[in-house]
């Protein structure tokens, strides 16, 4: 099938890879960490209250030896605000996707660096679309993943560093067909990767994609190229070559095929297109809890070290790993346990 016919068929289940995200609580390259040599200290993810509910904070984990599965900090999001992604800056700022519970629109709130309890955002951006995902690069650009209103396509938003309040986008670029954004990132030469997935449409298979867009795209660019997936992907990341990761499961996850029984992060060469060969994959550790496994975000730290959660069970059985596999490895060692029913579990940012 050509590309956009293939993208528009029909996906009953392309949403289920946003809903296992919430439910399980998804070189070098710009945004989480930096690109300073220096490696994560700290993991960022959303937290529910005593009483669960939807996250109502970003509790942070410190990286170091061994495992740890208390966090050592906790921050506040503003009474009636529920969070739903989060990235970091070059500069350390956290940057939380918040949704309101009463009214009101969707906002990015930035915090500074270090902030924890009941401590204002330094800025709020206020969206005009639900964001899917976003990411800082390491001049401080905000890039912005949504569904574009009626339309249901991609719209990708670029802010500048000091964006705030209702601030109007530098540059928007938007997919033509029908689609939906799981996760976004950035390279060092500028290039924007868009991982996504078609809408719904119950009669045929689902799968996902990456598109290449390039630095200056605008308006509604053609991809300069697009790697395919016959399964959904939960994240991606590019390292300081150009090679592309992302977190894949082993097997479609719907009514006409058996669940995934495990997690590997393919890497893919620079040039990848189409349904592509990975050129390396890296499997995450069988949990032992009952249920089926799913991953989430896949993330530098400025070292160069890749981290990626995966989520095995369901209900009480969750069991929560964040991993760390180093440069040119394909061991993975666990930093972060917990459990899921405390954490949104495919979401986390470093510091």
């Amino acid at each position: 099938m050509n590309r956009i016919v293939s993208r528009t068929a029909g996906l009953f289940a392309a949403a289920a890879t946003i809903l296992w995200m919430v439910a399980c609580g998804g070189g070098r390259q710009q945004g989480d960490g930096g690109n300073n040599g220096t490696p994560a200290t700290m993991a960022y993810m959303l937290g529910y209250g005593p009483t669960g509910g939807l996250p109502d904070r970003v509790v942070g984990y410190r990286i170091g030896t061994g495992t740890n599965d208390n966090p050592v900090s906790t921050l506040l999001l503003p009474s009636q605000s529920a969070g739903w992604w989060l990235t970091t800056s070059p500069s350390k700022e956290v940057y939380v996707v918040a949704f309101p519970l009463s009214g009101g629109g969707n906002q990015i709130l930035v915090y500074a660096a270090g902030a924890s309890g009941s401590a204002a955002p330094s800025r709020v951006i206020d969206l005009a679309y639900f964001p899917q995902s976003l990411v800082v690069d390491a001049s401080g650009n905000l890039y912005v993943a949504s569904n574009n209103g009626p339309a249901q396509n991609i719209l990708v938003s670029v802010y500048s560093p000091d964006a705030t309040g209702q601030a109007v986008p530098v540059r928007t670029l938007q997919s033509r067909t029908n689609e939906q954004p799981l996760d976004i990132t950035v390279d060092l030469a500028g290039y924007i990767y868009v991982a996504g997935a078609p809408h719904i449409d119950a009669g045929n298979l689902p799968y996902s994609f990456i598109d290449v867009y390039s630095p200056d795209a605008e308006g509604y660019p053609e991809p300069i190229r697009s790697i395919d997936f016959p399964v959904f992907i939960s994240g991606i990341a590019v390292d300081g070559n150009g090679n592309i990761f992302a977190s894949v499961p082993s097997s479609l996850n719907t009514s006409s095929g058996p669940p995934p029984t495990s997690i590997s992060i393919e890497e893919f060469s620079p040039d990848a297109n189409g349904y592509a060969v990975p050129t390396k994959i890296i499997p995450l550790p069988t949990q032992t809890a009952v249920g089926f496994p799913g991953g989430g975000l896949v993330r530098f730290d400025g070292a160069g070290n890749l981290f990626t959660p995966e989520v095995t069970g369901n209900t009480s059985e969750d069991s929560y790993g964040l991993y760390k596999i180093s440069p040119g490895s394909t061991d993975s060692t666990a930093v972060v346990q917990s459990a899921p029913t405390n954490i949104l579990g495919g979401v986390f940012a470093l510091n």
